[in-house]
């Protein structure tokens, strides 16, 4: 069984769940710094001036972003949102949007971020914003991987990047508008535990880069770094990651006679997954068919397990001996509003407390008001184990506060 899954600081979250109202994301603050650094330092091992970014996507509270920038991480943004918070905190990094408007692309400039263009179309719009000193293409090498089908973000079906085959006409495009310094970035799926992927990806983007009719600076390898959700996966071993990389980077660069680009990444939920918890209380025990635990989290909380059939592990917080096989369900109409399906948990009454793991990624930055739900509040166990409400519940009126 892997403890990094079924990890949780218990006392604290039975703590927090008498001072606050459920339900509510609990995030831990050593938990989200250890994470930082050993993705930080894995690299820097073999890269000295490796840049890591965050994928902002992942978890955009103000609070959380201050932290991994205290870590010495910049933002990846993908959307005007995000540029605006990513600003907000005065961090820099790189904006990656897709089907991107002039209008957006110049704010995005407009908050230093470097831009990263998903397509060939938009090199147009550099003329009406102004064409930047330094930019970068995503690349889309044709082929991709994820952790599950709708997480294969490259080849044919992905909307995202650049054909490979059109790559060196875009940067020569650029290069005649008058760019300067130029980066590459390739992102071809999320999620992924396959440790033999990611020095795949950075060969296929240097053979990219020696065809290219300009030096690149900084070579973006995306994000994709897998956790495990499930108790009997098994966590990515990063070093072998970082390691393999250096062996591609450094025989390719020989191979191709070409200058070693400053090496980028921007991983979201090896960041953030796993220092996150929903916690909620039970609400209703219906037998019915089966048996269900009705909690008072739902999935506009944490849309995940409804989406794409996620797994997320759960814990109930109780000292009951004896185990009974149940689902875990919100009170959201559609049937797909069920956290966990046909689990053994221990028995559980009325009141107990409910853990939802890796909730700190991908959780309230994909909630939602379907149904009229409301979204929760967002706190902060700091490293002194004191808790911070980062972000105050959602109420009605504030769901028709924009009605005309």
């Amino acid at each position: 069984m892997n403890k990094e899954v079924t990890y949780l600081p218990k006392e604290e979250i039975l703590n927090a769940a008498e001072e606050f109202q459920t339900p509510f994301f609990l995030y831990e603050e050593s938990r989200l710094r250890k994470n930082c650094k050993t993705f930080r330092d894995t690299f820097r091992k073999y890269f000295p001036d490796f840049q890591p970014l965050f994928a902002v996507k992942a978890n955009p509270n103000p609070a959380i972003l201050k932290i991994v920038m205290e870590e010495d991480f910049g933002m990846d943004c993908s959307s005007e949102a995000e540029a605006w918070i990513s600003k907000k905190v005065g961090a820099t990094g790189m904006y990656t949007g897709n089907y991107t408007p002039a209008k957006e692309l110049a704010f995005a400039k407009e908050t230093g971020l470097i831009l990263n263009l998903d397509d060939i179309s938009m090199i147009p719009f550099l003329e009406e914003i102004g064409v930047p000193e330094t930019l970068s293409f995503r690349i889309n090498p044709g082929v991709g991987k994820g952790g599950m089908a709708s997480l294969v973000v490259a080849g044919p079906d992905a909307k995202y990047g650049v054909p490979f085959e059109k790559a060196a006409q875009a940067y020569q495009q650029a290069k005649d508008l008058g760019v300067k310094k130029f980066g590459i970035h390739m992102m071809t799926g999320s999620n992924v535990d396959d440790e033999n992927f990611f020095p795949s990806v950075v060969e296929k983007l240097l053979e990219i880069v020696a065809g290219l009719p300009v030096e690149i600076e900084f070579m973006n390898i995306g994000g994709g770094f897998g956790v495990p959700y499930h108790p009997d996966e098994k966590t990515l071993d990063l070093d072998k990651v970082a390691s393999g990389i250096r062996k591609v980077v450094d025989e390719q660069c020989a191979k191709h006679g070409i200058k070693e680009p400053v090496l980028m990444a921007e991983p979201g939920r090896y960041i953030s997954a796993d220092m996150g918890y929903l916690v909620s209380k039970i609400q209703v025990i219906k037998d019915g068919y089966k048996k269900f635990l009705g909690i008072d989290a739902s999935a506009n909380d944490m849309p995940r397990p409804s989406i794409y059939g996620a797994y997320h592990h759960v814990t109930i917080l109780n000292d009951s001996t004896g185990k009974e096989v149940v689902s875990v369900t919100g009170s959201i109409c559609e049937n797909n509003d069920q956290f966990a399906k046909d689990i053994e948990l221990p028995v559980a009454d009325i009141g107990d407390v409910v853990v939802i793991h890796n909730s700190g990624g991908h959780a309230h930055s994909m909630g939602h008001n379907y149904n009229g739900k409301v979204r929760h509040a967002e706190y902060l166990l700091e490293k002194d184990g004191g808790f911070r409400q980062i972000r105050k519940a959602e109420t009605i009126e504030d769901l028709f506060r924009t009605v005309i």
